[in-house]
């Protein structure tokens, strides 16, 4: 083995023990890295408030499953905030980050060889983030690294494929931001798009409404929109919603058609088929499992 392999697995051990001190757990299941220096680890994660750091790795979480909602912490105040399970993050390396969990859920971890780092990542991975796709992808590796305990031919194939996905999906658009970013909204624009979204989510929310708080055309808003948050604003303003209702589940006795009204869905029966294809589980479940 040459040096940088042998640098790359001790990274990824010492990124291990950073984790292990993180949950006081060990991993459930781990895969030693492979011919790229990819290795990757199942997580059980419990209610804390704590710093995670000490990690030499970029590790790519994917949230699989789980009741626990996941809150990210800068400078003493709430960041982000929303349902951990089928939520993914990236932890750069040896950059410290304050979280809280409120109850307990499962993250697959994907240690890579930095070069999540080295790019510059897109804003986008500034804090947690949904991804249908990668989810998908993570519970398919889950599950090969519980029946093969890590140990499978098949595993590495399925790691590969999930990195590839995300560095095309998310990394390209980072190299391309610079170029990207003249178009994105103003940082007051941008301010106001949120509050805006956050005051009314039990509205009707319109692009049309939304460019003339940017003092935009219809057009250009939604490109801009898109170079900022690396989405539509129609995807975005479901996953605020979703994320609101995901709250009002756990903290109330509401019913399902009041919080669909109060979140902004047409009805009880489209705030499930949202919620499902967000979080991986119903309305009811998630309720059962808070």
């Amino acid at each position: 083995m040459d040096a940088s392999g042998i640098t790359g697995e001790m990274n990824v051990a010492e990124t291990i023990d950073a984790v292990s001190r993180f949950t006081e757990k060990a991993p459930v299941v781990a895969a030693d890295p492979d011919r790229r220096g990819l290795a990757a680890a199942l997580w059980r994660h419990s209610a804390m408030t704590r710093r995670f750091e000490g990690h030499k790795c970029d590790i790519l979480g994917i949230s699989l499953r789980g009741g626990a909602n996941l809150e990210q912490i800068a400078d003493g105040r709430s960041v982000w905030r929303g349902p951990a399970a089928r939520s993914v993050v990236l932890l750069r390396a040896d950059e410290a980050t304050d979280w809280n969990l409120d109850g307990s859920f499962e993250m697959l971890h994907i240690y890579l060889p930095n070069q999540v780092s080295i790019k510059g990542p897109s804003p986008v991975l500034a804090h947690p983030f949904r991804d249908p796709m990668l989810i998908s992808l993570g519970n398919a590796a889950a599950m090969a690294l519980r029946e093969s305990n890590g140990l499978g031919s098949y595993v590495a194939p399925l790691l590969e494929s999930i990195t590839r996905f995300f560095d095309e999906r998310y990394i390209q658009f980072s190299i391309d931001h610079d170029r990207l970013k003249q178009d994105g909204l103003s940082g007051y624009a941008r301010s106001s798009v949120m509050k805006f979204i956050s005051d009314n989510l039990n509205k009707e929310v319109t692009v049309e409404t939304l460019a003339k708080i940017a003092a935009l055309s219809p057009s250009h808003f939604h490109r801009a929109f898109s170079a900022s948050f690396g989405t539509s604003p129609r995807q975005f303003l479901i996953d605020r919603r979703v994320d609101r209702a995901a709250m009002l589940i756990r903290n109330s006795h509401k019913n399902f058609d009041i919080i669909a009204t109060e979140c902004g869905f047409s009805s009880a029966s489209h705030l499930g088929v949202q919620f499902q294809k967000r979080l991986g589980v119903t309305p009811g479940l998630y309720r059962k499992m808070a």
